[in-house]
């Protein structure tokens, strides 16, 4: 009995977004299958997979900050940086592990950047992370030479990280699986997780409760900074090269993963598992874009389509549960009466 009460703490309770994300991903998977033959080939599928590893890790981060009630748009622009300080490295032939602290820590320290501009300097988010986007995107365009600059034929030492097979598997799978699995429990079972939603559904509330808000933001974003450094590994180890263009996608997709796979935009409610579900909703229509040929501006226009409907769930769901809380505590005031 106690062995099944242990196991039940630790299966994740999916909520009605989850839900809902989780059959729209079923449903598209079903939609392709039936158009495309070769969608359900185990060579297209872990293409799906090796080309949203990066996605995948990244809108983690993404997530908690949004739960936080902030949101970042550096993070393309940040993975730019961090590539082209890797492409560097690899050039010239540096040890793996001293790039790789090298990248975690560059993006951890624009993260904290991002944090103090938001705690210290009470700048917005959107409008804090915007400026810090424009001024790395412009040190990504300066570091590669201007348009023409590439870094091409970098030796492929991370390349295991989405190429690279364990027992038989793609190493993505475990690699996935290990940093979910890590920042669901962090999310649901530590402290650190219920002060960030704490501080997402009432700022003023936590203040009272002893939570310091500013450390909690900075701690945020600082992770969201050193997943961004994870990812630029992922990226550079899957292309070998960096482009004037690094990135620019990335903030996009993120924050589309994330809002469909449930967070919401006011903060307070979300999970890695439903960003997870959202990752590989947009992992698989893109690649059924292509599959069909089908011009990559519809990909788009639908993402966009899919980030309004999920918001509208969202909210229309948050309005039926206040309701409902509303009608309770009617009823129990007419009972106590």
């Amino acid at each position: 009995m106690v062995n099944n009460l242990t196991l039940k703490r630790y299966i994740p309770k999916l909520n009605q977004r989850e839900i809902f994300t989780i059959i729209l991903l079923i449903t598209e998977i079903i939609i392709f299958a039936i158009i495309s033959p070769n969608f359900m080939s185990r060579n297209n599928l872990e293409t799906v997979l090796r080309n949203s590893t990066d996605l995948a890790v990244v809108a983690i981060g993404m997530t908690i900050v949004m739960i936080l009630g902030g949101i970042d748009i550096s993070v393309g622009s940040s993975m730019g940086v961090v590539a082209i300080f890797v492409g560097w490295m690899l050039e010239a032939n540096v040890n793996p592990f001293i790039i790789a602290f090298v990248a975690m820590l560059t993006g951890t320290f624009i993260g904290f950047i991002n944090g103090i501009l938001v705690t210290k300097a009470k700048i917005p988010a959107i409008i804090a992370t915007l400026g810090t986007s424009s001024i790395l995107r412009a040190l990504v365009f300066g570091l590669l030479g201007g348009m023409r600059g590439w870094l091409t034929g970098l030796p492929r030492v991370f390349g295991f990280l989405t190429r690279g097979r364990f027992i038989g598997l793609p190493v993505p799978i475990f690699l996935l699986t290990f940093i979910y699995l890590m920042f669901w429990y962090l999310m649901t079972y530590t402290r650190i997780g219920r002060h960030i939603y704490a501080v997402g559904n009432s700022e003023e509330a936590s203040i009272l409760s002893g939570i310091s808000t500013n450390r909690i933001v900075l701690l945020s974003f600082s992770i969201l900074g050193a997943l961004v450094g994870i990812t630029a590994l992922i990226y550079i180890g899957r292309l070998a090269s960096v482009e004037i263009t690094v990135g620019q996608d990335l903030p996009m997709a993120a924050i589309a993963a994330t809002v469909i796979g449930g967070t919401s935009v006011k903060g307070g409610k979300g999970s890695v598992v439903g960003t997870l579900a959202g990752v590989l909703f947009i992992a698989i229509m893109r690649n059924g874009v292509v599959l069909l040929g089908i011009p990559s501006l519809w990909e788009r226009a639908v993402v966009g389509i899919l980030i309004v409907i999920s918001v509208v769930v969202d909210l229309f769901i948050t309005k039926r549960i206040e309701k409902r809380k509303r009608e309770e505590l009617s009823s129990f005031r007419k009972g106590m009466a």
